[in-house]
């Protein structure tokens, strides 16, 4: 039993796919719902094939369309080229082309034209994504190599050169504290690039990001600090405000090491009237009354331009305690 004409001829003009049959002189006989609707026009039929064409090759196309009538397969189109169709509105479509030829009175070639904008559009962007996954595992490599093995040699000289102040001359402990702040300055830079290369990428949670600053401090302050957080930190503070926080504590927790002389410490961030508050308390020495020291020695100035840069403050003040002892660096930016 033969189909229907109607039948074939009604599946043919509601197929999703571009239909165009065109004569042996590249004149189009007939062009489907979705041929219109791809190339923005509805008077297809009765043009020349080649005004759809991209100018580029549009003097080429005569040429190429008379070989193929010389000698007509059943085919893709340029198959390994990327084709496209010129819309009436200029506009160049990437498409794939499939040729049929067929005999009706005349020769004729049946085109299918697909439109492949978001394919492509989809492989740009999982290419994109791979050339980003790529990128992030690169920077969280070098990350991990500065932090494994700059960062931990760096605290190591540290620590050497300060027991070395407790034995020398006055001269000579002066001249190594220098050092010191130097190593200081070294270590804060370095930190500051392995945590900005660290959320290059996807981040994790913030807790156990604080969990881990504190897991590194703790090496160096031979004890481990508390740590709390209250409230929604997390879901209110923006990843730059979050960079810059952590940055901080670092700094804060490198400060209690090289100059408190403390046995504990904690850290709290909290959300406060629409602001991201960090505190880090110790039982040390306290603050030096000396304005000079308290910024220079104790890299306050650091930590003040980096809450500055976001409308917050910092402050460094005695701990209140029966003893007297300790201090508290407050550290708080509006989300």
């Amino acid at each position: 039993m033969s189909p229907d004409p109607a039948l074939l001829t009604h599946a043919v003009e509601l197929a999703p796919d571009g239909v165009l049959i065109v004569d042996h002189e590249g004149v189009i006989v007939y062009a489907n719902r979705s041929m219109h609707q791809l190339a923005l026009s509805d008077q297809l039929v009765g043009s020349n094939v080649d005004e759809l064409v991209p100018d580029a090759v549009r003097g080429r196309h005569a040429s190429l369309r008379g070989g193929y009538t010389g000698a007509p397969v059943q085919r893709p189109m340029g198959a390994g080229l990327e084709l496209a169709l010129r819309r009436c509105d200029g506009v160049n479509v990437p498409v794939e082309i499939s040729l049929s030829p067929f005999e009706h009175g005349e020769s004729y070639v049946i085109t299918a034209v697909r439109d492949i904008s978001d394919r492509q559009e989809g492989h740009r962007r999982l290419t994109a994504a791979n050339e980003q996954l790529a990128l992030v595992a690169e920077r969280e490599r070098i990350g991990r190599d500065l932090h494994d093995v700059v960062l931990q040699h760096l605290y190591g000289m540290g620590l050497a050169v300060q027991a070395t102040v407790a034995g020398a001359s006055e001269a000579t402990a002066s001249k190594l504290e220098v050092v010191i702040d130097d190593i200081d300055r070294i270590i804060s830079e370095v930190r500051t690039i392995v945590f900005t290369l660290g959320t290059a990428g996807h981040r994790g949670a913030l807790g156990q990001e604080l969990a881990d600053v504190v897991a590194q401090a703790s090496r160096v302050l031979g004890f481990t600090p508390s740590l709390r957080l209250e409230g929604p930190v997390e879901s209110v503070m923006s990843d730059e405000v979050r960079t810059e926080m952590v940055a901080s504590m670092r700094e804060a927790l490198g400060n209690v090491a090289r100059h408190a002389k403390a046995s504990l410490a904690h850290v709290m961030v909290a959300v406060v009237d629409k602001t991201v508050v960090m505190t880090v308390t110790d039982n040390g020495v306290g603050p030096p009354d000396d304005e000079a020291a308290l910024r220079g020695g104790h890299g306050l100035f650091n930590l003040q331009s980096r809450a500055a840069g976001f409308g917050g403050t910092c402050t460094l003040e005695h701990r209140v305690s029966t003893d007297g002892r300790g201090a508290v660096l407050c550290w708080a930016v509006p989300y």
